[in-house]
């Protein structure tokens, strides 16, 4: 059992998220498809390795830095099934899945083309950075710009073609606010990272040498077995406390959401 503890870089707002990934489906399932490459690319070659992924993996977000100072937990999923791009177009189908697959900035963002891929959202479309869900070298594939399609030069491959379905075990969006990084979920983060003098619920990953908060940009914080089962015990028990009162003043469907969505996640 582990946890990835990640900041969420397009979604600033600790209340709800903001970017189309991670994406939820509805009260049971959240899709996670681009974005976060550097971790993907790892449970990549961690399944390619072995078949599988080592143990049960559950994604924390926390959203990103934003004037108000406030840090929370904006969504938790754990692993469900795991995908490439290709399987994912092939097996997520029917009106359930239809809006991952619909809109402009729609999550699932590619479908396979003649040995790859062709980009069909507007997510990551900007200087072609979607090659790099797919591949960690924008040089390992060749572009059809008429098509907006991409192959792969020999000897490399898609090493980061892989995306998720999670088990929803919370969702911001659906409640209208986060979960506080206090009391005991911030003793999480304190215990788990004992090189760190300074943390706070705000700079729950500390700071930079430079005394800039460190906000993990293309890292994570993972976490053992032990910890990632206090914590999510602590998650579960807070999100039925938010479920007993939630805010409805904040509360947004998910559909107003989406209509609002400018751009990925990083």
């Amino acid at each position: 059992m582990r946890a990835f503890v990640y900041v969420l870089g397009a979604s600033k707002d600790p209340n709800k998220i903001e970017c189309p990934v991670p994406f939820e489906i509805d009260e049971k399932e959240i899709f996670f498809g681009p974005c976060k490459k550097g971790l993907r690319q790892k449970l990549k070659k961690e399944i390619d390795t072995n078949g599988k992924l080592d143990s049960e993996t559950f994604f924390v977000g926390l959203n990103a830095s934003n004037t108000n100072k406030e840090r929370k937990i904006v969504w938790v999923g754990k692993i469900q099934t795991h995908y490439t791009f290709q399987q994912a177009n092939a097996k997520l189908v029917g009106s359930k899945y239809l809006p991952i697959k619909t809109g402009n900035f729609f999550p699932l963002h590619v479908k396979p083309s003649k040995n790859g891929y062709q980009l069909i959202s507007k997510l990551h479309s900007k200087n072609n950075d979607w090659f790099l869900d797919l591949v960690s070298n924008k040089e390992s594939v060749m572009h059809d710009e008429n098509s907006n399609s991409i192959t792969l030069k020999r000897g490399f491959s898609f090493n980061r073609d892989i995306c998720f379905v999670f088990s929803n075990i919370f969702f911001a969006n659906r409640f209208g606010r986060g979960i506080e990084i206090k009391n005991e979920i911030f003793d999480v983060f304190k215990i788990s990272q004992p090189d760190k003098k300074k943390i706070d619920s705000f700079a729950v990953f500390g700071f930079r040498k430079d005394h800039s908060i460190d906000g993990k940009t293309g890292r994570w914080l993972e976490l053992n077995s032990q910890l990632t089962q206090g914590l999510i015990k602590l998650i579960k028990k807070q999100t039925e406390k938010i479920k007993k009162n939630p805010n409805a003043s904040q509360k947004e469907t998910l559909n107003q959401i989406t209509k609002n969505k400018r751009g990925g996640c990083k």
